[in-house]
């Protein structure tokens, strides 16, 4: 797995991503909507909402993504930062 998913991050393929919604029913959908609309996988969420670097009343998310090619990436990264969320690409 590990090799699969090296190769599908050196591809362009593979997105790991981070950032915050505040913490409120509908948040999540909304990131997952907005995600979908770029046709893009989702491969795995994590959510926290407790941490030293998560402001009150927010929740941090971390998604793991399966992407067509680096543009594509660059494409979702784009459509979220346009839709104001900060977002940390870890990978």
């Amino acid at each position: 797995m590990q090799v699969t998913r090296h190769g599908l991050t050196a591809a362009g393929r593979y997105l790991i991503l981070r950032t915050c919604v505040p913490d409120r029913p509908g948040e999540l959908l909304a990131l997952l909507q907005l995600v979908a609309a770029e046709r893009v996988n989702v491969v795995s969420v994590s959510h926290r909402r407790e941490g030293v670097l998560i402001g009150l009343g927010e929740t941090e998310i971390e998604l793991t993504l399966s992407t067509r090619d680096e543009a594509h990436c660059e494409g979702l990264l784009a459509a979220m930062r346009g839709r104001g969320y900060a977002v940390e690409r870890l990978s």
